[in-house]
């Protein structure tokens, strides 16, 4: 192990955590960053509000071309829950439902990103889960079977069901 002095510990560590923070880039067209401002009004704000979870949601899995059946059972869930989020447009998701229909979907890292944020969730660097599940995504390891394998082995916990 490298020992380093403190001074030097402090400056390597400093651009990782700039990295480790998770700027959304402006030209994605993924979430939307607030523009809050004191120049626009409330109701100007409420009306340019973006795309809801369920809308977002249902456009990735038609731009996919996949058939909800699959969608669900990709994501290891059951035909009931997914069922719910079709029907109930105001349906708030588990962190761990969003993450499976991610991997379902086969999202990379920033749709994944957004997908959460639009059901009020992100991905926190202090959590196992979060960080085995992106990492799988980063390595385009869609299978859940065998991501749920490796959230087990490490954590006792799985997606979907």
């Amino acid at each position: 192990m490298r020992v380093l002095p403190e001074e030097a510990f402090y400056e390597e560590m400093l651009p990782r955590e700039a990295e480790d923070n998770y700027p959304l880039e402006e030209d994605t067209g993924l979430a939307e960053p607030c523009m809050l401002s004191a120049d626009i009004s409330l109701e100007d704000q409420l009306s340019n509000i973006g795309v809801s979870f369920h809308d977002k949601l249902f456009e990735l899995i038609d731009e996919a071309h996949i058939d909800n059946k699959d969608v669900w059972k990709r994501a290891n869930l059951d035909r009931k829950h997914f069922s719910k989020i079709q029907c109930d447009q105001n349906y708030h998701p588990k962190k761990k439902t969003v993450m499976a229909l991610c991997i379902a979907l086969q999202l990379d890292l920033e749709q994944s990103r957004d997908l959460l944020a639009r059901a009020d969730w992100a991905f926190s660097p202090s959590s196992k889960v979060d960080l085995i599940v992106q990492k799988a995504i980063i390595d385009e390891q869609y299978d859940i079977m065998q991501l749920n394998v490796t959230l087990f082995k490490y954590t006792n916990e799985i997606l979907g069901v």
